[in-house]
């Protein structure tokens, strides 16, 4: 039906058009028509009113006729109102009317007492021939509602529609004056039924309505059939121009034998689609050596991703990318000459082509670098081994050339997908780094790409891209560690944990991650990540019925320069109805040093009257943070690990413990012991008298559906009795 389409909004368009002139023309056309049986009728009517004046004026002598100008009568003056009597003589005469006219007569006088007009004489009969009111007064005919009555007693005629026996009739009404120009009769005169003009001028209308639409539905047959088969070979190149720019760009370009407008299109649109040949060869393909190059490359490694992206199991259908590099290819050049240097090219392509097995690509990416790409399914390492070593086999040999004979060398690099990456960038990268691993170690071998191989960079590079993508997609959990009470060991808190696991590479250390966050500028979307997910997991708890603890959450530095922090935790516990106190927020021993910057004291002043706690972690590290503790709204230390191993075996950190634990319980500030590993680091901290532990010792990170089923249990190591508390 496409090809229906253009001419059929075509024809549409001018059949508005053409509906919109004919209707203006109909619609005036009827008016004058209208307007002419109008005029038709008035004179019709005023003729008869003239006969019935002229003879009624016949009658007497001295009855007196009064007209216009015109001609048209506007009175008739009588002697005496008693003549306007029933009488044969009236009876006579409104039949002499009624038989010129071929109409009704009717004379009418006027009742002294009512005011309204009573009838003496009509011409019209019943049924059965007998006059209609037997020659005798029928009283209260024309009254003041009557629509000539106005007119009348004003003493002029009356033209146009009154009411006869339940219709409407044409009439001409003469008023009957006395010697003193009273109105005392009326004599009328009618020429047809209004309903019948109606009639004819709807007849009329009906008639011209459907000439009109039997018009139009013509003309839209017609014009649809006769500017299909007009722009047929039109719709033809329109879709020949909108498949141009799509994967179903025709080869050739008919039409161009016409001498028509639609040849010289058909022609233009063959120069467009040869140019776009043309173009589309130079931009996927080597020049040089007629195979794919960079940009061809690219798009069908990309399109190698996005299949993978659709299947469950990506590692069914993985494959291996092989990128090559020629040994010795520049002393060539140099040495023999950039021509020998082309022809040594086109030598070594026809014979990676020649050797490409079904599923395989191969593409030139510059230079004397080419690309490979195993058929989806060969990932192994045992099947790509085979692979590269066709490649390497393909290549040795003595080469030809117009300066000489000349051999090179292989040197390859192997990534395999997706297990060393899930874009293009990612995967190519780590070819390379394979690539270079083999140039650096002799060259002229292959080599598989190791993590150990990415530089630090490239390894911080790496997880930037995958980490903003784990955060997206909310692949990045969080584990509890639990923070018992020393001396019962009940659970009174746990810490939420990021833990992230890889696809590719498995988990990824805590360490590593936040502090590519806190490089690459993620720390502030990671922090509001992992706050949004306690909160939710807070909401979770509640729902099922669990006394739930307080979680700490660590918050960067960087976050508290985010002014807006303070109002996304407000919105986050809002969200999920947590109470503020169900939460504590861990502060880096930075946050103290630095509290006396403007931003910094503020908003830790914002978060305590939020009604969040607040926790000085890994408490220790930096001592000059001790002596601003009693100007900071905290609620609690956590004691660093290293400082808690050293005093476990060492009696004077013990006795600087012990200081600083009591020193923050004279603030009054809970302590935390921190990262417990023996037995003797649990027994300090229970006899300098912390009031929470948390260690591996105790418990681990674990799941959230793990760790609350602990909430109401006693640690092992306190329900053993020789770990009691002392």
């Amino acid at each position: 039906m496409l090809g229906w389409k253009f001419p059929a909004r075509t024809t549409a368009f001018f059949l508005v058009v053409a509906s919109l002139a004919m209707g203006v023309l109909a619609f005036a056309g009827l008016r004058e028509i209208h307007a002419i049986n109008a005029e038709h009728s008035d004179i019709r009517v005023d003729r008869a009113g003239r006969a019935a004046a002229a003879l009624f004026e016949q009658r007497s002598a001295d009855f007196v006729l009064e007209c216009d100008v015109d001609g048209s009568p506007q009175k008739i003056q009588i002697d005496a109102a008693d003549r306007l009597e029933p009488s044969d003589s009236f009876d006579s005469l409104v039949d002499s009317i009624s038989s010129v006219n071929q109409g009704a007569a009717n004379i009418f006088r006027r009742n002294p007492t009512t005011g309204s007009f009573d009838r003496i004489a009509t011409s019209r009969k019943d049924e059965s021939g007998a006059r209609i009111g037997a020659s005798q007064v029928e009283p209260g005919l024309i009254v003041a509602t009557h629509p000539a009555y106005a007119t009348v007693t004003a003493n002029h005629p009356y033209l146009g529609e009154v009411p006869v026996a339940g219709g409407m009739r044409y009439a001409y009404l003469i008023p009957i004056v006395d010697a003193q120009a009273s109105v005392v009769g009326i004599l009328a005169v009618d020429v047809g039924w209004v309903d019948d003009l109606n009639r004819i001028n709807e007849r009329v209308a009906n008639r011209v309505v459907g000439a009109v639409l039997l018009l139009l539905g013509v003309m839209a047959v017609a014009g649809v059939i006769v500017m299909y088969f007009a722009f047929r070979p039109m719709n033809r190149l329109i879709k020949v121009a909108h498949d141009l720019g799509t994967e179903d760009a025709p080869d050739s370009i008919q039409l161009t034998h016409r001498r028509d407008e639609i040849g010289y299109l058909a022609q233009g649109l063959a120069k467009v689609v040869e140019l776009q040949r043309d173009l589309a060869h130079r931009a996927y393909n080597d020049l040089l050596t007629g195979i794919p190059n960079r940009a061809a490359f690219i798009r069908e490694l990309e399109r190698r991703f996005t299949q993978l992206g659709k299947v469950e199991d990506p590692g069914t259908n993985g494959f291996a990318l092989l990128i090559v590099d020629l040994d010795g290819f520049k002393e060539v050049n140099d040495g023999l000459g950039h021509q020998a240097g082309d022809e040594l090219l086109i030598s070594l392509t026809a014979s990676l082509r020649s050797a490409l097995g079904p599923g395989e690509f191969v593409a030139r990416l510059g230079g004397d670098e080419f690309a490979i790409l195993t058929a989806p399914g060969v990932v192994d390492i045992a099947s790509v081994q085979d692979v590269t070593d066709r490649v390497t086999a393909d290549l040795s040999g003595v080469r030809r050339t117009c300066a000489g004979d000349t051999s090179v060398t292989a040197s390859i690099g192997i990534a395999l997908i997706p297990e060393h990456g899930m874009t293009s960038e990612v995967a190519m990268s780590h070819a390379d780094l394979a690539l270079y691993a083999v140039k650096r170690n002799g060259r002229g071998h292959s080599r598989f790409y190791e993590c150990a191989l990415s530089s630090p960079i490239q390894r911080r590079m790496h997880l930037t891209t995958e980490l903003r993508r784990a955060i997206i997609e909310k692949s990045i959990r969080l584990e509890y560690q639990p923070i018992v009470d020393a001396c019962d060991g009940q659970i009174r808190a746990v810490e939420a944990l990021a833990r992230w696991t890889h696809e590719v590479e498995g988990e990824i250390p805590p360490n590593e991650f936040v502090c590519v966050a806190e490089t690459a500028g993620l720390i502030d979307e990671l922090g509001s990540y992992v706050i949004e997910q306690a909160c939710a997991q807070i909401a979770t708890w509640r729902g099922l019925g669990f006394a739930v603890p307080v979680v700490a959450v660590n918050v960067s530095t960087m976050q508290l320069w985010k002014s807006d922090f303070v109002d996304l935790l407000r919105e986050s516990m809002q969200r999920h109805d947590i109470e503020p106190d169900r939460l504590c927020l861990e502060l880096t021993e930075s946050v103290l040093i630095q509290h006396e910057h403007e931003q910094h004291r503020w908003m830790i002043n914002e978060l305590a009257e939020l009604g969040v706690g607040l926790s000085v972690d890994d408490f220790g590290t930096g001592y000059s943070s001790l002596s601003y503790l009693h100007n900071l709204p905290v609620d609690q230390i956590k004691i660093d690990r290293a400082f808690l191993a050293r005093a476990a075996t060492d009696a004077k950190r013990a006795q600087l413990f012990a200081g600083i634990v009591s020193l923050a319980h004279n603030l009054g500030l809970n302590v935390v012991a921190e990262g417990v590993g023996t037995d003797a680091e649990l027994a300090l901290a229970q006899v300098c008298g912390c009031d929470l532990v948390q260690g591996f010792h105790l418990d681990g990170p674990m799941p959230a559906d793990i760790v609350c089923s602990r909430f109401d249990t006693v640690n092992t190591r306190w329900a053993e009795q020789a770990l009691l508390p002392v």
